[in-house]
């Protein structure tokens, strides 16, 4: 089977790559032209494209990003690359997968730590290509859940989760739903300027506002606000929009809210709405390691979805750096106690 590899974007037809992609089982919106083009726009990232084609027929896409934090020592350092739900070829065809990704080893930046593949379908099918080409499966917990019906999300929810949802409604939050054009820029600073707050208050890492704007500006984004009775934003949430799927991106609530129950009234406004829109299934996010405490996990699963455990593939490409890079970042981790 002759593949040929295509890398340069002006040479990959990108209304056949979104219907590749759009009609492909494991299509995801993180391996579409319009993620491209938002992480072309984000400071500190670099995307990477692979289109395979048999004969003229597209057979396989794999979308990357690389990823550095800023400051000399931190880049050299951190330079990692990812793969979100990828990558995805015509019929799991192992021949297609293997030759897609010795071609990214070939196209991938010297500098690259490792790659990390952040699976959302059961990739095992192929998980023998994927060692022979130097990943290590590590499993990875993520949630879905199924939008049959409203009455059925509710009676899935746990009962604990349940009051404190109507314990919020009592409290008077409200939630309003934007999408595209609705979205104001205004709006979206003053979003993004609350889930900084709370990224920053767990020290995780956030994307930056730029790539957040793209989402808007490509259609992608769906923005669910919880306001007060009195009108102040109380937290949101960003979401992206791919055929019937509803991915949960980022979300969080200000600190002085948090009495009032907005978390949960908030995941609960967002799966009514996705449901009454006519999506299958919201990917609820990570839930990391299980073999690992995580508290976000628990929140979760009050939620009723089902837990998946599609793991990660991960290839490391220059062992000593990142032997660095773990042994620092756990320095880190216990100096400042997170």
């Amino acid at each position: 089977m002759d593949i040929i590899i295509k890398t340069d974007i002006c040479e990959i037809d990108q209304q056949e790559w979104n219907d590749f992609v759009a009609n492909h089982p494991k299509g995801s919106v993180f391996q579409t032209p319009q993620m491209y083009r938002c992480y072309e726009k984000t400071p500190d990232e670099k995307p990477l494209i692979l289109a395979a084609y048999h004969n003229t027929e597209l057979v396989g896409i794999l979308l990357a990003v690389v990823i550095s934090e800023r400051g000399f020592l931190k880049k050299q350092f951190s330079k990692r690359s990812i793969i979100h739900s990828g990558p995805i070829v015509k019929d799991d065809d192992p021949r297609i997968l293997q030759t897609l990704l010795q071609a990214y080893d070939g196209l991938l930046p010297k500098n690259v730590i490792y790659t990390q593949i952040r699976n959302q379908f059961d990739q095992l099918c192929n998980c023998d290509v994927y060692r022979e080409n130097g990943y290590n499966f590590e499993p990875h917990l993520n949630f879905l859940i199924h939008l049959d019906d409203e009455d059925s999300i509710w009676r899935r929810i746990g009962k604990g989760r349940l009051k404190q949802i109507k314990k919020a409604q009592r409290n008077g939050l409200t939630v309003a739903v934007y999408r595209n054009n609705e979205i104001t820029y205004e709006l979206l600073h003053k979003g993004y300027s609350v889930i900084r707050e709370v990224y920053h208050r767990a020290n995780l890492p956030l994307v930056d506002y730029s790539q957040i704007e793209a989402t808007r500006d490509e259609g992608l984004l769906v923005m669910i606000v919880m306001r007060t009775k009195d009108g102040e934003l109380a937290g949101c949430r960003f979401c992206l929009s791919f055929g019937k799927t509803l991915y949960g991106w980022y979300a969080g609530s200000h600190k002085q809210y948090y009495p009032l129950y907005p978390n949960d009234l908030l995941i609960w406004e967002t799966l009514r709405w996705a449901c009454a829109q006519g999506y299958e299934v919201f990917d609820y996010g990570g839930a990391g390691s299980p073999n690992k405490p995580y508290g976000v996990r628990a929140f979760k699963q009050q939620m009723g979805g089902e837990i998946v455990n599609y793991g990660r593939y991960e290839k490391v490409h220059r062992p000593w750096k990142m032997e660095i890079a773990t042994r620092g970042y756990a320095f880190y981790r216990k100096l400042f106690k997170f």
